[in-house]
């Protein structure tokens, strides 16, 4: 899911949004919101003004598609007649559907995506679709082009308040809670570790876990990386869209022991986590699990990058990645502050490794 990125310098002084998501009000969220999905309509060539939905209800939920496959059979099984169905077809063939539907008087596209969960019956599926239709159209694209377009939809569907019951949090500044220090702090810490073995962060596919709100992103776009990011803390990652520190397409909510079931084997140059949660001998198998999970799309050779508050934490990490057949070292990274990114886990994936 690598791209190449290009530096940027947030403007600290100013606490200027660098690339604001459009928000728009609840009250026009209802059935005829248009929300700027701007790949999602260049990749249907469909109209920037047609609605377009997605059946599940929060990214993570396309793990499983419960509601999609749900949905997919009961509109076959209830034979409806469609005037357009959309293919979207890629490398490795029929990668999903989009359907025009209606709902008290909306018109709208709802897009089922088979490229995470794979339904043995979605072909079946999509081809009695196809015989329903008076019309059939195949979008070619790529799965790194569609899974953007898929991640882009829910940040906004995010950043608009689209997945929230009642959302409570109000907007603050960028100052208040983004820190220029701590990003200046993870720049050096970040080309020390370039310079000492010989890597570039910004020539890497990167995924970052654990992103919260984006400030450790900052630093890493801050060196021309363009990482793909994900939180389970849904309002962090709803804060760092906001302003613009995490981009839509790029981000998403996902807890860190799913990785394996959204990410291929091997498909990332660099595992990175800043500040990671409180680790305990009590909760050391959680982090196992976790840290399991990031090593699995995570190439060989690839490296590891984590960093915590104490030192006791950085031992236990250290302790499960050994127990994992990482290589790896801890790097000291005290300063005067003693607050954030102290200690330092950097690894690298062994050609063979055990990981459980």
């Amino acid at each position: 899911m690598g791209m190449p990125g290009t530096a940027f310098a947030p403007d600290w002084d100013t606490q200027v949004n660098l690339a604001p998501v459009p928000a728009v009000s609840a009250s026009d969220m209802i059935h005829t919101v248009v929300f700027t999905t701007m790949r999602l309509h260049d990749l249907l060539r469909i109209d920037e003004t047609e609605v377009v939905h997605l059946a599940e209800p929060g990214f993570s939920d396309l793990g499983t598609c419960e509601t999609s496959v749900r949905y997919l059979s009961e509109i076959v099984r209830s034979e409806i007649r469609f005037d357009n169905v959309i293919r979207v077809e890629t490398h490795d063939g029929l990668s999903g559907v989009a359907l025009p539907l209606s709902l008290d008087g909306d018109d709208f596209w709802l897009v089922f995506p088979n490229i995470i969960h794979r339904d043995p019956d979605f072909a079946d599926h999509a081809t009695m679709l196809c015989e329903q239709a008076d019309n059939v159209r195949i979008a070619e694209t790529t799965d790194l082009l569609f899974m953007g377009a898929i991640i882009e939809y829910y940040s906004l569907m995010l950043v608009n308040r689209a997945l929230c019951e009642k959302c409570m949090h109000e907007k603050k500044s960028f100052g208040s809670i983004f820190s220029k220090s701590r990003a200046d702090m993870l720049v050096t810490l970040l080309k020390t570790i370039e310079e000492s073995d010989g890597i570039d962060f910004a020539d890497m596919d990167l995924l970052e876990i654990c992103c919260g709100n984006g400030m450790a992103t900052i630093a890493l776009r801050q060196l021309g990386c363009d990482p793909v990011c994900l939180d389970s803390d849904k309002c962090a990652v709803c804060e760092g869209l906001e302003h613009g520190v995490l981009l839509p397409h790029r981000s998403m909510v996902l807890d860190g022991t799913q990785l394996s079931h959204f990410f291929e084997a091997g498909s990332f140059d660099c595992v990175a986590g800043f500040m990671l949660g409180a680790i305990y001998p009590f909760n050391k198998d959680v982090w196992k699990r976790i840290m399991a999970e990031s090593i699995v799309p995570l190439r060989e050779g690839g490296f590891l990058v984590f960093t915590v508050h104490k030192n006791e934490e950085i031992d236990i990490l250290k302790e499960v990645m050994d127990e994992l057949g990482m290589t790896g070292r801890i790097i000291d990274n005290r300063d005067d502050t003693g607050m954030y990114d102290q200690w330092v886990y950097l690894g690298q994936k062994r050609p063979i490794q055990n990981l459980m």
